[in-house]
């Protein structure tokens, strides 16, 4: 993946922008950090990554590619070639052990995580040269190793998200998978190319684990198109988003659930904050209402 402001001295081609580069480095506005030549506003948490000779990966890259990323905060996912034989890291080069998460908010870096550091967290095998001259590995090897590192369901949040973007086809997704160890090759077979958000995956596959008969983005006449139809008639909408939308968009959500009621449909909404950060207690209350059999009723014809 190319990111603007960071060129590796191997994919120069004579031209405009090798000479745009060079008389960056002449005039002050870019340096060299190892093999790569960094432009003044290139993004700062990245640019700590690569002078440390490490490149982002897993969750951090997957927020670079642009894909929805579970809110796991634990370590930033970096890999390195081997050290040893025609193998050179950066000039002055000191081991760290910490860094800032790289992820990003409709393409900007999240401010409230940019004084955040986490420990680094490699991912092996170490490789012996790098794959490409991209300061940001490819989205395939990005989810093949979320795929070895993360938990079943965030690893699909990221390939379901990567998808729903357009990033890579359902088949694309399968290839990768394909070539996993069993475990994570066999739970990775579930993903699906009609998930609208990674809040509505995590829901999804809690479902699924439970065995309850689960639809992705139903079409319900009169209504439109629903995030997940659990049984006969619990619907259940997803909230993507960290924050709240506008008021507009609250007074027709409410219209809808309406409209949905009336038509026989128990309507529940979950947050993000409650999928992610509190779901021990939004799981017990699901099944609580699975218990109950209300997904098991006909909606009103």
């Amino acid at each position: 993946m190319l990111i603007t402001g960071v060129t590796h001295h191997r994919a120069l081609r004579p031209g405009a922008h090798a000479k745009h580069l060079t008389a960056a480095l002449d005039g002050g506005t870019a340096h060299r950090i190892g093999p790569w030549i960094v432009e003044d506003g290139a993004p700062a948490d990245l640019v700590a990554l690569l002078t440390m000779g490490v490149r982002p990966t897993c969750l951090d890259a997957a927020s670079l590619h642009g894909l929805w990323v579970p809110p796991r905060l634990e370590a930033v996912h970096v890999f390195r070639p081997r050290v040893g034989r025609g193998t050179r890291l950066p000039d002055g080069t000191v081991p760290a052990t910490t860094a800032i998460p790289l992820r990003r908010r409709q393409g900007q870096p999240v401010s409230k995580l940019q004084e955040k550091r986490l420990p680094l967290l490699f991912h092996g095998p170490a490789a012996r040269a790098w794959p490409g001259t991209d300061p940001v590995p490819s989205l395939t090897l990005v989810l093949d190793h979320a795929a070895r590192c993360l938990p079943s369901m965030e690893a699909a949040i990221l390939f379901e998200s990567a998808i729903e973007r357009r990033r890579l086809t359902l088949r694309d997704a399968r290839r990768i998978v394909a070539d996993l160890p069993h475990t994570p090759r066999r739970t990775l077979a579930r993903i699906r190319h009609d998930a609208g958000s990674g809040t509505e995956t995590r829901v999804r596959w809690w479902c699924e684990a439970q065995r309850i008969p689960v639809r992705s983005q139903v079409v319900i006449p009169g209504v439109g198109r629903v995030d997940l139809v659990v049984g006969e008639s619990w619907i259940i909408e997803c909230d993507s988003r960290e924050f709240h939308d506008s008021e507009d968009a609250y007074e027709r959500d409410r219209a809808r659930d309406l409209a949905l009621r009336t038509r026989g449909y128990v309507v529940t909404r979950l947050t993000w904050k409650q999928v992610f950060l509190e779901w021990a207690e939004t799981e017990a209350m699901l099944r609580t209402v699975l218990r109950r059999g209300d997904h098991r009723r006909s909606p009103a014809a």
